[in-house]
């Protein structure tokens, strides 16, 4: 383990040049990740659609995890756990593991559809691939504009998710989300909310979400592991409400899930 300023990597690396490689982000609650299974099936699963070597036990990266949250004290926070491929093709790459605080969350954050990013559906979607540079320049987009994210849609127009948060949408109490064969990643904390939602027995669709949609509902939030169940005041000026009814509910639920399922 290593300060930051002191980490080196090799200047050859796969990862550095052409952003080959997959990362995990992962909550910590109470000193404890939540769902951390999830976490480490979808880097498996990443690298094995970037063709990459998984050459790390899960032991490996759990007990390594843990090392970084409780030598850093992270009792709320972020742990990232990023792989990529070596210097080439066909040899072992690099690990690192580290940690930072919850984002700052704005007062009734605004989002911003893009202009210049598409989300592509396909298995790259499916993965949490390290080179970023089209969530980057979206991202650069919605913050000119003032927005706390960007919305990206796919190549048929329909919105899929933000630069790193999934998107759901409740209209005349029915909860939406767009489908993960859209483009939208399945995110560990959006896999929460849908059991919070089947358990609660509310109305949900995986379904398509055009603009038009989108512009009609009545409530708005993300998820995602810095920001949890976060509800939106805004898309490009659009206001929506804040109070609920659905998303207060299901953020409620969802930090009790967090109180039970964070654990090493």
């Amino acid at each position: 383990m290593l300060p930051e300023v002191e980490a080196r990597l090799p200047i050859q690396n796969r990862g550095f040049l052409y952003g080959d490689g997959c990362f995990e982000t992962i909550r910590i609650h109470h000193g404890a990740p939540f769902r951390l299974d999830a976490h480490f099936g979808r880097l498996r699963q990443g690298l094995e659609i970037l063709q990459i070597e998984f050459a790390w036990s899960l032991d490996e990266l759990r007990q390594g995890a843990r090392k970084i949250a409780e030598s850093n004290g992270v009792v709320e926070g972020l742990l990232r756990i990023t792989l990529t491929a070596g210097e080439r093709l066909t040899t072992r790459g690099n690990a690192t593991i580290t940690s930072r605080e919850l984002p700052e969350i704005p007062l009734n954050p605004a989002l911003h559809v893009s202009t210049v990013a598409r989300r592509i559906s396909g298995p790259m979607s499916q993965c949490k691939s390290i080179s970023r540079s089209v969530e980057s320049a979206a991202l650069r987009e919605a913050q000119s504009e003032g927005a706390f994210d960007a919305l990206l849609r796919n190549e048929k127009g329909r919105v899929v998710e933000t630069t790193g948060r999934n998107l759901f949408l409740a209209k005349d109490g029915v909860l939406w989300t767009p489908p993960t064969y859209e483009g939208a990643l399945p995110g560990v904390t959006r896999a929460a909310v849908l059991d919070i939602a089947r358990r609660e027995k509310i109305r949900l669709k995986e379904a398509s979400v055009s603009l038009e949609r989108l512009r009609s509902a009545d409530e708005v939030f993300v998820t995602g592991s810095g920001v949890g169940v976060l509800a939106i005041g805004s898309v490009d000026g659009h206001r929506y409400e804040v109070a609920g009814p659905l998303t207060p509910r299901i953020r409620t639920e969802y930090e009790a899930l967090l109180d039970r399922e964070s654990a090493w």
